[in-house]
């Protein structure tokens, strides 16, 4: 079974180097056995590898009962240890959380330094079951329903099909020992109960063949994710762009997107921005909600992770919470160069006659005898546009200038006249002597 899954994944080839995740339990040593066997066989090269998380007293003894089986296997091993419990405190996460993520970080580090192509776990079609139920406990959607892959990224799951009975009767035959974790009887950790009550349950009292049918159910679903989320990544591609750190939706095509797609249009431009971390479903689902109201421009939607999704006019840009430069006015000399928060630059040169400015450069009037001033918008401030004076706020709407980016654009005034706005275009205005306005990086 393991020889032909790895021929499925187009693994186990002579010359290539695979690690083996080996943590002492049953399912990690039957692997650790077959793959050492398939190894010699197939002549590709196999690393065990085992991460003391330093959460039980006999931890030190998992690891070295670990490297008394490599060495009786024929396979090199290498061992790590991790401060879990310093991880979980940091991220304001809970152990099993952190122990996964330093168990993962450490297996890619051991596939990186090996030179290896993959990293083997030893998850069986029981954890597959275990899975699926815990997620539809979630209320998770057919991505999560989909359970474990075969292959998800660097890491394949060759028992992914094969029960934990058999793996059992796999030790038996070839008389090798395994460690018991005392936490895998623990009825505070959810996963425990669903092994010991949920599933015993179902197979006595619905179907005593339930691991299979969950496992087979996992299998369905997950191709069915995999079909959406291709066109989901096609969506994307026309639906979104980059924005610096962000990533900035069209709300039209999100509304015309059928909803089941639309969801996953999201979470990509998510995951893109950060990750998909304490990402709930009802924040993709409020998302798209304030996107389908009748205006929702101006307005920002908190997301996990310091982020925010900001809705201006037909856009919804999803990515990091600005940080804002704060309010500014410094005097502007003529000629002369002004240093700007953000390390922006404006330069100012006298010029001989009118012309219109364009969004890097200016030429504007300003009035003999008043001072100028760099600065961010003030109440009352008013602009040259159209042939007419109209007020900043209305020339930035009309511009479709986002609202967060009001607050923060440099600007040059005389007075409560707007000279310029750094980025748009405006007229020379009725002064008497002439500018030039350059914003540089």
């Amino acid at each position: 079974m393991v020889d032909k899954a790895l021929a499925g994944l187009g693994l186990g080839t002579a010359g290539k180097t695979l690690v083996v995740g080996l943590s002492g339990g049953a399912d990690s040593v039957a692997l650790t056995d077959a793959l050492a066997t398939l190894a010699r066989k197939r002549g590709f090269r196999l690393v065990a590898a085992h991460l003391d998380h330093g959460l039980r007293p006999e931890s030190a003894a998992d690891a070295a009962f670990c490297a008394d089986l490599a060495e009786r296997l024929g396979v090199p091993i290498r061992i790590g240890r991790a401060d879990v419990t310093g991880r979980a405190r940091v991220e304001k996460s809970g152990l099993e959380d952190a122990a996964r993520r330093e168990r993962y970080a450490f297996l890619g580090a051991v596939m990186d330094e090996e030179g290896a192509v993959a990293i083997a776990v030893a998850h069986t079609r029981d954890d597959q079951a275990e899975t699926l139920l815990l997620r539809l406990l979630r209320g998770s959607g057919s991505r999560g329903l989909g359970a474990m892959r075969p292959r998800a990224g660097h890491v394949v799951r060759p028992l992914l099909q094969v029960c934990r009975l058999d793996v059992l009767a796999h030790l038996a035959e070839r008389g090798l020992p395994w460690r018991e974790d005392a936490t895998n009887a623990d009825p505070a950790f959810l996963r425990n109960r669903v092994r010991q009550e949920l599933i015993p349950y179902l197979e006595s009292r619905f179907n005593p063949r339930i691991r299979e049918t969950l496992a087979r159910a996992a299998v369905l679903l997950a191709d069915e994710d995999d079909t959406l989320e291709a066109q989901a990544a096609r969506l994307s591609a026309t639906l979104t762009r980059r924005d610096g750190e962000g990533v900035v939706l069209a709300r039209a095509g999100l509304l015309d997107t059928p909803r089941a797609l639309a969801r996953r249009v999201v979470r990509r431009a998510l995951a893109e921005t950060g990750g998909l971390r304490e990402v709930s479903a009802l924040h993709v689902e409020r998302l798209l909600d304030l996107s389908a109201s009748p205006a929702p421009s101006g307005r920002s939607l908190a997301l996990p992770g310091g982020r925010v999704a900001h809705f201006r006019f037909d856009e919804v840009r999803v990515g990091p919470r600005p940080r804002g430069r704060g309010r500014f006015a410094y005097p502007l000399q003529v000629p002369g160069r002004v240093e700007l928060p953000g390390g922006w630059a404006l330069e100012a040169l006298p010029e001989p006659g009118p012309a219109v400015s364009n969004p890097e450069t200016a030429l504007v009037a300003a009035p003999s005898g008043e001072p100028l001033l760099v600065r961010t918008r003030r109440p009352g401030d008013r602009v040259s546009w159209g042939g007419r004076e109209v007020s900043l706020k209305r020339f930035l709407m009309e511009r479709r200038v986002p609202a967060d980016e009001r607050e923060s654009l440099p600007l040059v005034a005389a007075g409560p006249h707007v000279l310029w706005v750094a980025g748009q275009p405006s007229e020379a205005g009725a002064g008497d002597r002439w500018l030039g306005l350059r914003l540089l990086a």
